[in-house]
Parts: structure tokens; C-alpha cells; sequence
């Protein structure tokens, strides 16, 4: 599905990068208010190539935006023009923006990545810590309900301990397997992590 989704963002920007490229060329060149503003639009596959795939999507797009436009640029060239030098310095802005929001959109996705890590990494920690303790208390709880007839209260209420014991149990065995992070909402704007999505790929391993 990731792939897919991939592709789709792939293909909706060099879709763009194409419908603007032909707007260029089959607008006349007398409307230099029109080529203007068709020359803004390369910034949408721009920015969108860096929020969708980084540093290297936006680094791709912004010169594959160029080798589109340059030809333009070269066609209509009048001897280093104004308008001239404002399509070579539109140029280099298209590369400079493309890859600085590339680049701090990769390092944005690097902090995320470190917390999800650090967070995988707590619940492992704490999952760890709190399996012996665990296991401690059903082994005495078992234990003790041998000390006890089958039909009295006791045995009942050790049973229903033991019982619940073994949820938290497992619960903490989808802690420790949890990979990736899957969120959902809680009481009100709050959200939490869902623990049955996030160790979703480890149980259908087991």
C-alpha cells in the first residue's frame, strides 16, 4: 500500500510538472503576465516533491524543472534581458527552495524516526521490567490456590486474580513487540497509541 502510494505522489507531480511545461508552451509569448504566473506554479511540484519524498524527491524535481524550463528560457532569450535575468535567478530559486525544504524536511523526519525509537525502546524497557514481578505473582497466586478446595471463595476470587494477571500479561507481550507507532484519539482531542495496531506485525508473525 506504502508503494502505491508512492507511485501515486510520483505520478501527480510529474503530472504537473508537465501541465505547466505545456501551459508554457502553448501560451503565447505575448502574455507575459500568464507565463509569469505559470512560471509560480512549478513551485506546487516543488514543494510537494520535498514534503513527499525529502532532500532527493526535491532534488529530482527541481532538475527535471529545470531541463523543462531552460529550454524556454534559451528560446526566448534577448541578450541578457531583464526578463531574462529574472528567469535564470527563477531558476535558481526553484533549486534553492526545493532542496533546503527537502533537506529540513528529511532531518524533520530523522527527529521523528529517534523518537519513535526512543519510544519503542521505553516500552521494550519497561515491558522487560515488568515481566518478572509479573510472572512472580501468578506463580504465588497459583500456588496459594492450591491451598484451597476448588468450590470455596478463595479458589474463586485466586482464579479471577490469576485470570486478569494473565491479560496484563499478555498486554505487555504486545508491548514489548511493538514496532511501529500507530496512533488514535482518546477522551476528548487527546491521542494515544494504539498498542493492538502498533504490535499488529508481530502478532501475525506469531
Amino acid at each position: 500500500m506504502e508503494s502505491k502510494n508512492q507511485r501515486i505522489k510520483a505520478v501527480i507531480i510529474v503530472f504537473l510538472v508537465l501541465v505547466i511545461t505545456g501551459l508554457h508552451i502553448f501560451t503565447s509569448q505575448e502574455k507575459e503576465l500568464s507565463h509569469v504566473f505559470y512560471r509560480e506554479l512549478y513551485f506546487l511540484p516543488l514543494i510537494l516533491s520535498a514534503f513527499w519524498f525529502g532532500l532527493r524527491g526535491a532534488f529530482i524535481t527541481s532538475i527535471c524543472v529545470t531541463f523543462v524550463f531552460l529550454p524556454y528560457t534559451m528560446f526566448h532569450w534577448q541578450s541578457f534581458s531583464p526578463n531574462d535575468l529574472d528567469r535564470l535567478l527563477e531558476i535558481i530559486l526553484f533549486n534553492v527552495v526545493a532542496n533546503g525544504l527537502g533537506f529540513l524536511r528529511d532531518r524533520e523526519k530523522a527527529v521523528e524516526e529517534e523518537k519513535r525509537k526512543a519510544i519503542i525502546a521505553m516500552a521494550g524497557a519497561v515491558a522487560h521490567e515488568m515481566n518478572t514481578p509479573l510472572f512472580s505473582a501468578i506463580a504465588s497466586s497459583q500456588l496459594l490456590q492450591e491451598d484451597f478446595n476448588s468450590d470455596s471463595d478463595a479458589y474463586n476470587d485466586l482464579q479471577l486474580i490469576i485470570r486478569n494477571l494473565k491479560e496484563i500479561s499478555s498486554m505487555i507481550k504486545k508491548i514489548a513487540a511493538i514496532e511501529n507507532l500507530e496512533m488514535k484519539t482518546y477522551v476528548g482531542n487527546s491521542v494515544i497509541m494504539d498498542i493492538e495496531k502498533s504490535s499488529a506485525k508481530q502478532d501475525a508473525s506469531s
